[in-house]
C-alpha cells in the first residue's frame, strides 16, 4: 500500500499541463486517468484567471489511498513572454504522514519564504526562477517559441533545483481525442535511474497527451482523458 501511494507521488511530480500561451495564457481543465499498481488514479489540471489579472493554476490527484493538491498563483509578463510565480501551496494527504508546503515569492527583494509544516526560511532567487507548478506554463511558451532544449531553476525543498529537458522527437498517438501528431520531451538527469517523458500535442497548443516514468523495472503512465479550453470542450481531433 506504501509503495502505492508512493507511485501516486511520482505521478503527482510527472505532470506539465496544458497552455495556449499567446498574448494572455488561456484557462483550461483537463482530465487524466493512471493505474499504479492496479490502484486509479484520477488527475485533473486547470487554470483560471482572476479577477486582478493574476492566474490560479492547480492540479489534483486522487485516489482510494490519497490525494495531493498543489496550486500556484502567478502572472504572465507579456513583454518578456515569463511566466512569474507568486505562491506555491502543496498538501499531501492519505496513507504515509500528511504534508503542507507554501512559498512565497517576493520578487522586489529576489527571495523566497518556504514554510513546511511549522518551520520557515528565506532564501535568494534570480528573476527566472519558478515553481514546481509555474515551470510547466514556461516550458511550452519555449516549445512554441522553436527550443528544443530547456533548463529551469526550480524553487523546491528549501533550495533551487536545476530541472532540464530535451526533445527527443515525434510521435502519432491514439488517444480519446483521436490520433494526435505529438512532440515527444524527455527530461534529463544525471546519475539518475529514472526516466520521465512528456508527448504533447504539436498541432493543438502543446496539450499534454500522455506521461511515463520508468524506475527500475516498473513504468508508469497517465493519459487524457478530456480537455476543456476557454470553456469549451475540445471534440476528437481528425
Amino acid at each position: 500500500m506504501l509503495n502505492s501511494f508512493r507511485a501516486l507521488l511520482l505521478i503527482a511530480g510527472l505532470t506539465l499541463g496544458q497552455l495556449v500561451i499567446a498574448a494572455e495564457p488561456d484557462s483550461f481543465s483537463n482530465q487524466y486517468v493512471s493505474s499504479a499498481l492496479g490502484f486509479r488514479i484520477t488527475v485533473t489540471h486547470e487554470l483560471a484567471r482572476q479577477e486582478d489579472g493574476t492566474y490560479l493554476m492547480q492540479f489534483h490527484a486522487k485516489s482510494w489511498l490519497g490525494e495531493i493538491i498543489e496550486t500556484s498563483l502567478l502572472r504572465w509578463d507579456d513583454e518578456k513572454e515569463l511566466v512569474i510565480p507568486l505562491t506555491y501551496t502543496y498538501k499531501r494527504r492519505g496513507v504515509g504522514r500528511n504534508r503542507d508546503a507554501e512559498l512565497s515569492f517576493d520578487w522586489d527583494n529576489h527571495t523566497v519564504i518556504n514554510k513546511v509544516q511549522d518551520t520557515r526560511w528565506k532564501m535568494d532567487i534570480t528573476q527566472k526562477v519558478q515553481d514546481k507548478l509555474s515551470y510547466q506554463l514556461q516550458l511550452q511558451q519555449d516549445l512554441r517559441d522553436g527550443q528544443t532544449q530547456f533548463t529551469y531553476q526550480i524553487a523546491d525543498g528549501g533550495r533551487l533545483k536545476s530541472y532540464g529537458f530535451e526533445v527527443v522527437g515525434e510521435e502519432v498517438l491514439s488517444t480519446p481525442l483521436g490520433k494526435i501528431n505529438t512532440v515527444k520531451v524527455k527530461r534529463s538527469r544525471e546519475n539518475d535511474e529514472r526516466a520521465t517523458y512528456a508527448w504533447l500535442a504539436k498541432e493543438h497548443h502543446y496539450l499534454l497527451v500522455r506521461m511515463q516514468q520508468e524506475e527500475k523495472g516498473k513504468t508508469y503512465d497517465i493519459d487524457i482523458r478530456s480537455a476543456r479550453i476557454n470553456g469549451e470542450t475540445l471534440k476528437p481531433f481528425n
